[in-house]
């Protein structure tokens, strides 16, 4: 909602049509994605959320391009007039594994290992488990946790998250 709030107050420079659409998609992704990707490291992406996410992006798309919901345009046809593919939630992705390789080789961070590697005491609740950060980065990977402690190797897989 405050990426909205941000787009609106800044509406007249970014659908500005005698601004080239380069410069206001950096403006976006300077003043607006900024404002969407605050402490995106500690999300936990259910897919709800990366829904939303993808839709918040059409939407701006789609108001700097002025394109009414009345033209019936498919989010591939607003991605190909904007010149852009979907890569907000690469980055979310990528912000999000970076962090955790941060923590997991940190040697401060006991208590934030302790808790993504889930090795708290007490009983677990009835039900189905909760979608965690560590299921979000298996589901991703298809690795394990501890090669995050190799850090080269590391930087290859979050490389190659897409």
């Amino acid at each position: 909602m405050m990426m909205k709030t941000t787009f609106m107050k800044m509406k007249s420079f970014l659908c500005n049509n005698h601004l080239s659409l380069e410069l206001r998609q950096r403006m976006v992704k300077c003043y607006i994605w900024s404002v969407l990707l605050y402490s995106a490291e500690v999300w936990t992406l259910k897919i709800s959320i990366m829904n939303k996410i993808e839709a918040l992006k059409m939407w701006v798309h789609r108001r700097m391009l002025k394109i009414p919901w009345t033209a019936r345009k498919t989010n591939e046809g607003v991605l190909r007039s904007a010149n852009k593919d979907r890569e907000l939630l690469k980055t979310v992705k990528h912000r999000k594994m970076s962090y955790l390789g941060h923590i997991v080789r940190g040697s401060g961070y006991k208590i934030l290992q302790l808790i993504l590697k889930g090795k708290i005491e007490g009983r677990t609740g009835v039900g189905r488990k909760q979608v965690s950060c560590l299921k979000n980065i298996r589901e991703w990977t298809k690795i394990s946790i501890y090669i995050a402690e190799d850090r080269e190797a590391f930087a290859m897989v979050i490389a190659n998250v897409g």
